[in-house]
């Protein structure tokens, strides 16, 4: 290990111990009311009810605070909307990184990192595509059998891989390589508030490597890398929460396999029921006001999705939104494919959650049963 990998490794564990301190204390060594930004970020909240308890403190504490850890906090339908329609915030990293992914925080508050982003994989490129989507969707589902299945490690991951490989033009000789390095980088925009552990910080890094060294050199190498590292980490988790919701619905089941395009309006629900991210880590270029806060240029800013309002929380940047459509239309696919392959999907198994993954709370495992039951 070299000097410059421990003296990273010191400071994400620096990183972590203070949002732990200030998690459960309300000032230093204090004990009292914990920061309940610093418990959400510090990614140690067991299951759905943890993150949920979690997310409403953060709401209770009002629109607009300054967290103990630093940033500023944004929350709410009113105040995220008026977060997102200033000019001067790009996404940006609260937490050291072994290897930088993100654009700058000046290209990333422009337009054309968004506008070479949807000519990878927006709308218009993913309608156009649409039939090498569910070609990939139709391969990833004949590769499973009847039975016993993790619908996250045997379908979602493989599949996102094989899509993205394919929307970003990955050489065929080449796609074991991208396909490492993207489950390499799995933990790359969680680790943009929270540090992992050294093991996944030391792949975190091999993966960002192996994906930018893959894509040096072409026109739109930038966006090409954020999409293979954020993109496909959208897709895979709403693919894997919207698997998660079916679980538990097989009248809803039956219908996609009667009605493939009920998947659109799958998808759409889980959009709005849940937000894809909760948190979204950024930087202001220029001062702003949000909820009648002054927020300097410079300051850290943290905006946080908690889905409470009845429909889905504006998304702080156009760069996230960015990622949305091939997301969407990926799942979609994927849904229809799983469908009309087996009858019946049923849980076997209680889903595992990534631990340290306080923006994406992605699945790790989602273990289910696959095909038709014989009855007795």
């Amino acid at each position: 290990m070299t000097a410059a990998t421990n003296a990273l490794w010191r400071e994400l564990q620096l990183v972590h111990a203070a949002q732990w301190l200030y998690a459960v204390n309300g000032e230093p060594f204090v004990p009292g009311a914990g920061d309940p930004y610093a418990r959400l970020v510090r990614g140690f909240e067991d299951g759905e009810g943890g993150a949920g308890t979690a997310l409403a403190s953060v709401g209770e504490r009002g629109p607009v605070w300054r967290s103990r850890l630093g940033p500023w906090v944004v929350t709410g339908p009113t105040a995220l909307r008026e977060l997102s329609v200033s000019p001067d915030l790009a996404v940006s990293a609260a937490v050291p990184q072994p290897e930088q992914w993100l654009p700058g925080p000046a290209r990333g508050r422009g337009t054309a990192l968004a506008r070479d982003l949807a000519r990878r994989a927006g709308t218009r490129t993913v309608r156009r595509r649409a039939a090498l989507l569910r070609e990939r969707a139709g391969q990833a589902a004949a590769g499973l059998a009847p039975g016993p299945a993790d619908l996250v490690t045997d379908f979602a991951e493989p599949l996102t891989a094989a899509v993205y490989a394919a929307l970003l033009d990955v050489p065929r000789e080449r796609l074991p390589e991208f396909t490492g390095a993207v489950a390499g980088a799995a933990p790359a925009v969680d680790a943009l508030l929270c540090p992992q552990t050294q093991i996944a910080t030391e792949r975190l890094g091999t993966g960002v490597r192996a994906l930018r060294e893959l894509f040096e050199g072409r026109d739109r190498a930038e966006a090409d890398l954020v999409l293979a590292v954020a993109g496909a980490r959208a897709t895979a988790d709403l693919l894997g929460d919207a698997l998660r919701t079916l679980l538990g619905r097989p009248g809803e089941w039956a219908r996609l396999r009667s009605e493939p395009g009920h998947a659109a309006r799958v998808v759409g629900e889980c959009l709005r029921s849940r937000p894809l991210w909760h948190a979204h880590p950024l930087v202001a270029l220029g001062p702003a006001e949000v909820a009648g806060t002054r927020i300097a240029a410079g300051d850290s800013v943290t905006a946080v999705t908690t889905g409470t309002g009845g429909g889905p929380d504006p998304l702080p940047v156009t760069v996230c939104a960015a990622l949305l459509p091939a997301a969407a239309a990926q799942t979609e696919h994927a849904l229809a494919a799983l469908a009309a392959r087996f009858p019946v999907l049923r849980p076997d198994g209680e889903p595992v959650r990534a631990r340290r993954a306080p923006v994406t709370r992605r699945l790790v495992r989602l273990p289910a049963r696959l095909g038709v039951e014989e009855t007795r």
